[in-house]
């Protein structure tokens, strides 16, 4: 073995220190860093850099592009690459909720974002063509208006921001709800005024909460639907014998879907009758033949079934699940 000594010179009298290989004086900077991670990328790069700070935009809105041009924003898939632990079944995207939640589908790839995308290029007078990433984006971009085309970007953040803060707003307050519920045996809670001044949601007496038990044996689904200016919602609610709800169902299909999502939950869970019963169909409309016949298929599965007009003030909660299922973009379902 060669002695050390001999490979290089040693200097015991002066202190160790870190040197800066790519400065003359071995200094470090933050300024010739960035330099270097710029010059690695090529020239395009850097133009592309320069424009970004360079925007008189907001900001925040310069560093939300930044984020988006070095594929930092901080989404969920980014989140778990990198060790934060989230659920992964939350991790997808929110407008087609099919694909992960990452950078490029939800700015980009998005079949929605890319007809979002094609019409505000039709609005400039240049032929939309689809990209994968904001490089391909950027050099789209290079016809027209480079800050519309952040300016878009930011609103798309921003609808995605809202859109997920409405789901977890509406999951915590149901968890709430259900909370209150199991806490307290007889909880005096107007349901419909919960979702939306719940300070003024006490009954003033427990008689007066309008939830019929079902009879014995029975297993009781109050569903629901509501439709307005072209939008529809469904919702439902099934509760144990003490009132608990134990089964809740929102999204945004029409009164019949609330039905067959309720049988579909039924079947899901595993129950299921001895006995089958046949809806009247000279009471169906002939356009909804298809759906009929999907529903009958799913009364034959789970069994005998009695269907029931609900009172005015028995059916809140399943109202309110339809009318926040207009405004969802899928069906959210759970039980326990």
């Amino acid at each position: 073995m060669e002695n050390p000594s001999e490979i290089a010179d040693f200097h015991p009298i002066c202190l160790d220190q870190l040197l800066w290989a790519h400065d003359i004086k071995g200094e470090f900077s933050v300024k010739q860093l960035s330099k270097l991670l710029l010059e690695r990328d090529g020239d395009d790069s850097i133009f592309v850099f320069d424009r970004i700070w360079k925007l008189k935009v907001p900001p925040k809105v310069r560093n939300f592009i930044w984020l988006l041009a070095i594929d930092r924003v901080p989404t969920k898939d980014f989140l778990i690459k990198r060790g934060v632990k989230i659920r992964t079944i939350l991790n997808v995207c929110p407008w087609c909720n099919r694909e992960l939640k990452r950078t490029d589908h939800l700015f980009f790839k998005c079949n929605f974002i890319a007809g979002f995308w094609r019409r505000i290029f039709n609005w400039w007078d240049v032929r939309w063509k689809e990209v994968n990433n904001f490089e391909e984006f950027y050099s789209s971009c290079f016809k027209v208006k480079f800050v519309g085309s952040c300016k878009s970007l930011w609103l798309i953040a921003i609808a995605r921001s809202l859109l997920s803060m409405a789901t977890l707003i509406f999951h915590s307050k149901m968890r709430a709800l259900l909370w209150v519920g199991a806490a307290f045996e007889e909880y005096m809670i107007q349901e419909r005024l919960w979702w939306f001044c719940p300070y003024k949601c006490s009954l003033s007496k427990s008689g007066s909460r309008g939830w019929c038990y079902p009879p014995h044996g029975w297993l009781k689904f109050n569903a629901g639907g509501t439709a307005s200016e072209g939008a529809s919602g469904c919702g439902g609610v099934m509760r144990d014998e003490e009132g608990s709800v134990r089964v809740f169902f929102s999204g945004p299909y029409y009164a019949l879907g609330a039905v067959i999502t309720a049988l579909d939950i039924f079947i899901e869970i595993g129950w299921k009758g001895g006995s089958l019963i046949i809806l009247d169909k000279k009471r169906r409309s002939w356009s909804k033949q298809a759906t009929f016949a999907d529903l009958e298929r799913r009364i034959a599965y789970v069994g005998k079934i009695s269907f029931s007009i609900a009172n005015l003030n028995s059916n809140e909660m399943a109202e309110t699940l339809a009318t926040a299922g207009m405004s969802r973009p899928c069906l959210f379902k759970a039980w326990w």
